[in-house]
């Protein structure tokens, strides 16, 4: 099952779309950069990504037709703004999310050696589980530790990429919560080391 939270789009639609970008490295870069650029132009879009001005324009045109990216001026140059992606993926034995944070980490393996053999090793999925340990990480509510026994993943791998997602989830979100309570964090961690 999927919900989306993209406005006026159906869910089934809202996960073709987002299923668009996460298998095109250039539409997940566009997606990152505009979240990071704040309602730019397709000209400060072309600043930085290797494509010509005629392509980004497509691909613009594109991320607007399928509701990812949005209009938000009435005259030209006109400004773009990324849609708030909250998509809920369900199977039998899994449950997935699929946020902004996703797509900008997508969009980092082109440069990012240590996402890109992340994904190479455990998928778009796992990345996306990934994420979540990040999170709970950055808010330092668990350890490299803990996701390694869950997932089965050497420490160092988990250390590794739970550092790199650390930075973009701290970009990507920046109201998360960072504040730390020392006791409660020790009583998470053994409990889930007890487990």
């Amino acid at each position: 099952m999927a919900e989306s939270a993209v406005s006026h789009s159906h869910p089934l639609d809202t996960m073709l779309a987002v299923s668009d970008v996460i298998r095109n490295d250039r539409l997940a870069q566009l997606y990152a950069r505009v979240l990071e650029l704040d309602s730019p132009t397709v000209e400060e879009l072309s600043e930085g990504i290797e494509s010509s001005t005629t392509t980004i324009y497509e691909d613009v045109k594109h991320l607007v037709e399928i509701d990812l990216l949005e209009r938000v001026t009435e005259t030209q140059p006109y400004r773009y703004r990324a849609s708030q992606v909250d998509m809920t993926i369900q199977t039998s034995e899994e449950t997935f999310k699929i946020t902004p944070t996703l797509l900008v980490a997508l969009a980092e393996r082109q440069s990012n050696e240590n996402i890109s053999l992340y994904i190479d090793r455990h998928g778009v999925s796992g990345l996306a589980t990934a994420i979540e340990y990040a999170r709970a990480y950055t808010q330092a509510k668990m350890n490299a530790r803990i996701m390694a026994r869950e997932q089965d993943i050497p420490v160092l791998e988990t250390e590794t990429i739970l550092q790199e997602l650390q930075e973009i989830i701290l970009e990507a979100e920046p109201d998360i919560s960072t504040s730390v309570d020392i006791e409660e964090l020790d009583a998470t961690i053994d409990e889930r080391l007890d487990e």
